[in-house]
């Protein structure tokens, strides 16, 4: 877990925008302006300070022994009750009395403590009665909890215990509660049901209030509209209900049957006047005529067949197409015998007698015989004469059925009309009265309902609820989780207090203390983490004789975790400038202290072993420290170098190591800045570059004076040194703005002093087998580059 406040901006953002108090997202105490871009891993530095936490939980455990033995042992009544249903019930009963998880909680409360309380005598304990609330003291330390069953169980079991200093107090408690929680259950037995019953019988007598209300208005609707037939229901063998149509809906459904047939017809004899106009208007077809109305009469004599007679008209009287049919026929017969047999013959007198039987036949039926001509007219001579007679009485019945036809449409149309209107309002009266019937069935079914479960609930009356047993008797003991509570609660608070105290003050510590506070505050490339040195009395003893620093452990060491540090800067440090050829290189610091002489001192070693002819320059005039690192005399230096008092090449010294020089500072002067900024520097390091492939100048602290800026605009390349523990983020932040407002270009910056033990996750104790922390017995130089050489 990470609680992290937001970065400051760059120096470019933070001169063109206002100032303005960044968010927070974790500040203890409030905000400082000094913890701006903090962040601590908790679990990191909970394991970096894990002995300071044992020893406050141990602290505070012994402290809460000692709680525990003054405050004396703390005494625990419990016993155990076993909650049953009494019967098997119904669901509506189970939803009255509600679950076993409920009673848990309902025997902790004012309910149960007050039947206690004014009934099992616990009014009389002191402890209660001088109570500023009494109820509240009964049942503050009871413990209700279920040990076995589930909500739909059966049986439930439930513990109940109470602690007091006082066992009898305890004890008696106990016992009072579990008394009290038996009239409880049987108290609200009763209560349940007779509230049940109560809702039950108001729900039945409204329901046949409303019943009867509801039947009194369905006659009186019964009453008001027209008298109508229902439709019959049908159901299938199976029981399922059939569609049926009423009497009013198939009346309309004739209706509508006899207008397609009447139009039909209508069009059918239409048809048949043009076609026998057009023959007749036709002297090349008159002698078809003849054959054409056979054949129409033909085809209506059929069954269901339609002929000019109208046979098969819907609307037609019963038998008028048949007495029309024959009546043309016979009149066609007489006309036919009258121009063969003459008037008198005795055929020509049958067949009038037949046609006055069919005009009698008309006139008893009310009917009116079609217009064909008088009978016993003499025909006109000839074939063409008996063709015409014969069409024009064919034509003259076809008119007539056309009238006829025309009639019965309006008359259909307004059988139409009445029906279409009788099953309106026979459908309305129909859907109207089945919601009724419906309305009526349904309350009828919720109010024999409503007298079962009264019935129901006269007869399990006795059976409803709960009944409560002791599985148990009450026993008293020590509270063991009492003793554990009161010593864990002081031994956490111990370690609490030790927690709160190391991350208070290590949020306050406002100093570097991970290379991931550095990457984020320097915002520049991490050249290299350079450990603590671990210098031991030997190493200190043998670097006395030949005058090297223990400090310059790459030559006292090379094989160890130290060495390896530098090796790594320098491996980087070529990358970085293998193509720009850069060999003028500056090392400084935030403030005195950080290790930068050491770190450039070692740095200079690791380059020169690597075959590059390196010379290490001491610009340090204020407090050098190379000629003390490498044993060399301080009378002659940089110093003198800038005062024209001798040249560069004769106030460098050599050193042990090979392929490494150094030019000290000299004795320093009194006007170090005002030295530093003559001509004679440049000039210097110019000629130098030309001699040396990689020169390392050592530049006070940049934060300190003005030393590191004058010289900056002479070399390739800064490196910045930041010492862990020591540097505050502040300035590693100062010493970052100052470069960049300087333009002094920046290799990165190396994390020195880094304790590899302790908080920061850089534990490697995993690769301590790559090192050799032992000190080599080295007589001369060259046995010292031998090892070197060996240990790469």
């Amino acid at each position: 877990m990470w609680w992290r406040l937001p970065e400051t901006s760059d120096v470019t953002q933070r001169s063109q925008l206002p100032v303005v108090a960044p968010s927070i997202d974790f500040a203890p105490l409030g905000f400082q302006k000094s913890n701006d871009g903090r962040s601590i891993d908790i679990v990191r530095f909970a394991m970096s300070i894990w002995k300071s936490l044992a020893i406050g939980l141990m602290a505070g455990c012994g402290l809460g022994v000692l709680a525990y033995l003054y405050s004396g042992p703390t005494y625990v009544a419990e016993t155990q009750i076993m909650v049953s249903k009494k019967a098997s019930i119904s669901d509506q009963e189970a939803r009255r009395y509600g679950d076993r998880g409920e009673h848990v909680r309902v025997i902790a409360t004012d309910i149960i403590a007050r039947i206690a309380y004014e009934k099992y005598g616990l009014n009389q304990i002191s402890n209660f009665a001088g109570a500023y609330d009494p109820l509240k003291a009964v049942w503050e330390d009871l413990q209700v909890k279920r040990v076995a069953g589930q909500e739909s169980s059966f049986d439930n079991i439930l513990s109940i215990a109470y602690q007091s200093k006082d066992p009898k107090l305890a004890k008696q408690v106990v016992e009072s509660i579990v008394a009290a929680y038996g009239d409880w259950l049987e108290a609200q037995k009763d209560n349940n049901a007779r509230d049940l019953y109560e809702t039950k019988l108001t729900q039945k007598n409204a329901l046949d209030e409303e019943r009867k209300a509801l039947e009194k208005e369905y006659s009186q609707w019964r009453a008001d509209v027209p008298f109508y037939i229902n439709t019959t229901p049908a159901v299938t063998a199976q029981g399922t209900p059939l569609a049926q149509q009423s009497i009013y809906q198939a009346k309309l459904s004739d209706v509508i049957t006899r207008q397609s047939a009447n139009e039909a017809l209508l069009r059918s004899t239409r048809s048949k006047i043009g076609i026998l106009k057009e023959m007749m208007a036709n002297p090349e077809e008159r002698e078809s005529i003849q054959t054409y109305i056979m054949s129409s009469l033909a085809a209506s004599s059929s069954p269901g067949g339609e002929g000019g007679s109208g046979a098969g008209l819907v609307s037609t009287p019963t038998g008028k197409a048949e007495l029309d049919q024959q009546l043309l026929v016979n009149r066609m017969l007489e006309r036919r015998l009258l121009l063969v047999l003459g008037e008198n013959h005795a055929d020509v007198r049958n067949v009038r007698r037949q046609t006055e039987t069919i005009l009698d036949f008309y006139y008893r039926q009310g009917l009116t015989p079609p217009n064909l001509g008088t009978p016993g007219q003499t025909a006109a001579p000839g074939t063409v004469a008996i063709n015409e007679g014969l069409s024009q009485q064919y034509l003259k019945v076809l008119e007539s059925r056309v009238e006829e036809l025309q009639a019965d449409q309006i008359a259909l149309k307004s059988a139409y009309d009445d029906a279409e209107k009788t099953a309106r309002m026979a459908s309305t009266y129909e859907v109207t009265d089945q919601q009724y019937k419906d309305d009526i069935a349904r309350m009828k079914k919720d109010l024999d309902l409503a007298l079962k479960q009264l019935s129901d609930l006269d007869q399990n009356k006795a059976q409803e609820g709960y009944k409560m047993s002791r599985t148990n008797d009450v026993r008293v003991d020590r509270s063991l989780k009492q003793t554990i509570k009161i010593v864990g609660a002081f031994g956490v608070m111990g370690l609490l207090a030790v927690f709160g105290m190391a991350y208070f003050r290590e949020w306050y510590d406002t100093t570097l203390k991970s290379i991931e506070e550095v990457r984020s505050i320097v915002k520049a490339p991490l050249m290299g983490a350079i450990p603590r040195f671990r210098l031991s009395g030997a190493l200190k003893r043998g670097t006395t004789s030949n005058g090297l620093s223990p400090s310059l452990v790459y030559y006292h060491r090379p094989g160890s975790r130290e060495a390896e540090a530098f090796r790594s800067i320098r491996t980087t440090l070529f990358h970085s400038t293998k193509e720009s050829q850069d060999k003028l290189i500056q090392i400084t610091s935030a403030e005195p202290g950080d290790g930068k002489s050491t770190t450039a001192a070692n740095l200079a070693i690791a380059i020169a072993q690597s075959g590059k002819r390196v010379l290490l320059i001491d610009a340090d005039l204020r407090r050098p420290t190379m000629h003390t690192l490498f044993g060399l005399s301080q009378d002659i230096g940089l110093a003198d170098v800038l005062q024209n008092e001798i040249q560069w090449v004769n106030a460098v010294r050599s050193t042990r190591l090979e392929n490494l020089s150094v030019l000290t500072a000299g004795r320093c002067p009194s006007n170090p800045a005002e030295l530093l900024s003559s001509l004679r520097l440049g000039e210097t390091l110019r000629a130098i570059r030309g001699d040396y492939d990689i020169v390392i100048i050592d530049t006070p602290p940049i934060l300190a004076v003005s030393d590191p800026a004058i010289i900056a605009p002479l070399v390739d390349g800064l490196l910045l040194v930041v010492r862990m523990g020591k540097n505050k983020r502040a300035t590693a932040q100062r010493s970052r703005e100052l470069i960049d407002s300087h333009g002094i270009p920046l290799y990165g910056v190396v994390a020195n002093d880094i304790d590899y033990t302790a908080d920061g996750g850089q534990e490697f104790s995993m690769y301590d087998r790559y090192y050799n922390e032992q000190t080599p017995e080295l007589p001369s130089p060259l046995s010292r580059e031998l090892l070197v050489g060996s240990q790469k």
